[in-house]
This record gives C-alpha cells, structure tokens and sequence, in this order.
C-alpha cells in the first residue's frame, strides 16, 4: 500500500499544476498581507492522517506542498462525504485537492488507501467534530509537519448531501467559524435522524449551495436558508442538479467549468469566513457580488 503514495502525490501535483497554468497565470510570492485565496495556488500533497487517537473514522488530509510558503497558519476545512460514507472519499478528491491548493489544509473523512466503494450511511456527525480534534492535536504534535502550522482558530466544516447534514449538526461546536451545505439539508420530518431544530444551534455564518430543482435537496436546501438566523448565503445553479458540482457535470453531461465554478465558491466563502479577506466577501455579497455576475447562478443573502 505505501508504494502508492509516491504516485499519488505526483499525480495531484500534476493535477494542480495543470490547473494553476489554466486558471491563475504566475505564481503570486506570499506577503506579509496574504493574498485572496482565489489568486494562490500551490502544489498540493495527499497524506493519511496521522494516527493521533481513537475517532468515529480515518481520515486523508490534503495540504500545500510547501508549507513555508504563503500563511504563516493555515485554516482547516473538515469535509464530510455524499452518502455519509466513512470509509473513502475518492468521490471528492478533486474538490478537495483543489481546495487545498488554493491555501487550506483540508481534513477529509475516509482513509487514505480505502477504495471508491458504494458505502451508505447515516448521520453521525462525531466524524466531523472529531476531524477538528485531530487538527488541534497535530498541530501541537511534535514531530508532526503540520505542528504550529494550523490555525485553531479558522476550522470551517462542509460536506456534500449527507455529509452537508453532518457538518451542519457540527456546525454547532464552538471551535466552527464557518459552515457550507453542498447539496443538502435538514428534511421537515427529521429524515436520517436529524431534524431542522438543529438550526438553531447554527452561531456562524452559512453558505447553502444547491443544483436547482433537479437536485433532489433543493427543497431543504431553500427551506433551511429560509430557517436559519445566522448570517447566510444560499447560491444556486440548477445545471448542477445533485452530483454535477461533484463530478464536473453541467445539464447531465460531461463539463469540468461547472466544477470550476464550484471550486471558487468553496475558496471564496472559507477565505471571505476564515481569512476575513473583503474581496472574498464581496463575492457574494453588494453590489459588486462576483458570483452574482456568473452565468447561471442565483444569490441570495441576510443577517450580513
């Protein structure tokens, strides 16, 4: 299994590069004032977690390769897996990746070497709540590459449909500054054991990203926007339907753009939440709203 890393790690440099030449020209040095998220773009490596404790799963972490290079301290993304699968989290690698590349340290539920499988689960949050715990104990480890080198203070959470459900319950431990729904949210009736009440609990701001009506949690996703008090977003693009943000499909066929899309959406909410960076922020909000201007999307914002 270890032979498997190597190559691993050279394919999502690969991937990273490729994707940094087509969407961000040069390489930005790093600054005393960071940069927008949306304008770095690292070599990314692909790691298991290191075993630190007993926790609900295993988890893959994904980072910048090159950790003296740009913020001091990184924020931590948790992200949790369509289907509440705890095992793998091939499904999102390139979300992932991606995400990692643009300067944050993401802690992915599933481990390293488990295949794809057709894994369906049920809500349990503690895979999210217990990821944040590992960052904090690796980031105090010594021997560790990420000691001293995450923020505590920046962890933001996120998951995709049922994943979306776990991160939303999580979103209530103290330690969240930031939650996003992707394709997901709490059913009126408390289907999967968790019903819109857990709302209240909610104390960050909260994105809510949906495909449309074609996307089987639109429905939940617009009525708990509608629910929560918290500073929120809900952004919408009804060419992704359920999985089309995930695996880089528009109308249901073939088109990497819309994953593309997707991406800027992650790294402007958790840079605009997490970093404080105004442009991040009016990415979604004023009159200069950046994804507003996109092609397809709707937003809409309050509590701001």
């Amino acid at each position: 299994m270890a032979s498997r890393k190597p190559l691993l790690v050279a394919v999502l440099t690969a991937l990273v590069a490729v994707a940094a030449a087509a969407v961000v020209p040069g390489t930005p040095e790093a600054e005393p004032a960071a940069p927008p998220a949306s304008e770095v773009f690292h070599p990314v490596v692909r790691e298991a977690a290191a075993k630190t404790g007993d926790y609900a799963a295993e988890y893959t972490v994904y980072r910048p390769a090159d950790l003296d290079r740009g913020r001091a301290r990184l924020p931590v993304v948790v992200f949790g897996n369509g289907a509440c699968r705890h095992t793998s989290n091939d499904e999102l690698l390139t979300l992932e990746t991606l995400l990692a590349a643009h300067g944050f340290v993401v802690v992915a539920v599933g481990g390293f070497d488990q295949p794809a499988l057709t894994e369906n689960g049920t809500p349990v949050p503690k895979v999210i709540t217990d990821a944040i715990t590992w960052a904090e104990r690796e980031n105090r480890r010594p021997g560790s590459d990420l000691r001293d080198r995450l923020d505590p203070r920046r962890i933001g959470v996120t998951g995709h449909s049922c994943g979306g459900l776990e991160a939303l319950v999580a979103g209530a431990d103290p330690r969240v500054k930031s939650v996003l729904s992707l394709d997901s949210g709490f059913f009126a009736d408390g289907t999967l054991g968790y019903g819109r009440e857990n709302l209240r609990n909610l104390h960050t701001p909260t994105l809510f990203v949906d495909g449309g009506p074609a996307d089987v949690a639109y429905p939940n996703s617009g009525a708990n926007y509608d629910l929560v008090t918290v500073p929120a977003v809900r952004a919408t693009n009804p060419a992704a339907g359920h999985t089309g943000f995930v695996y880089g499909q528009r109308d249901g066929n073939p088109d990497p753009s819309v994953r593309e899309e997707a991406v800027g959406v992650f790294v402007n909410w958790f840079d605009f939440t997490l970093n404080g960076t105004r442009t991040a922020r009016d990415y979604f909000l004023g009159a200069s709203c950046g994804l507003c201007a996109t092609a397809g999307w709707t937003v809409t914002s309050k509590n701001f």
